[in-house]
């Protein structure tokens, strides 16, 4: 059974960690011994990435595979709790409002009718 891997996801997620981290994606090539480029597609999700190129990314950027690949895992529940727990932490109340309202919507619409519209503008989204 071959399994389709999201590696546009993968790059987002390696784009998320290097930012929190505060460094440039030259800071990480350096770092890697990759270049500037390839962690560019890397992180556009242009390009297939190794299990060792992954592991060393992991490393470097201070994060678990795992939290790199959820979007691919199955049983990923606690990263994405995690992630949604981080996420909340320095929400202003009006923030909150407006996460709680989209949430709503999101769960009331279906998660394959959101799933559709991953990485296009979503009718969710713009119903609100």
């Amino acid at each position: 059974m071959e399994m389709d891997i999201d590696y546009k996801a993968i790059g987002v997620r390696i784009k998320a960690a290097r930012v929190r981290k505060g460094v440039t994606q030259g800071c990480i090539a350096k770092i890697t011994g990759l270049s500037t480029p390839h962690i560019s597609n890397i992180e556009t999700g242009n390009t297939k990435l190794g299990l060792p190129t992954i592991i060393h990314l992991a490393n470097v950027l201070d994060v678990s595979v795992d939290e790199l690949l959820c979007d691919n895992i199955h049983r990923s529940e606690k990263i994405f709790h995690n992630e949604l727990s981080d996420l909340l932490n320095d929400c202003t109340v009006d923030e909150l409002h407006i996460i709680v309202d989209l949430a709503k919507v999101i769960k009331k619409a279906g998660i394959n009718s959101v799933k559709k519209t991953r990485g296009r503008k979503s009718k969710v989204i713009a119903s609100l």
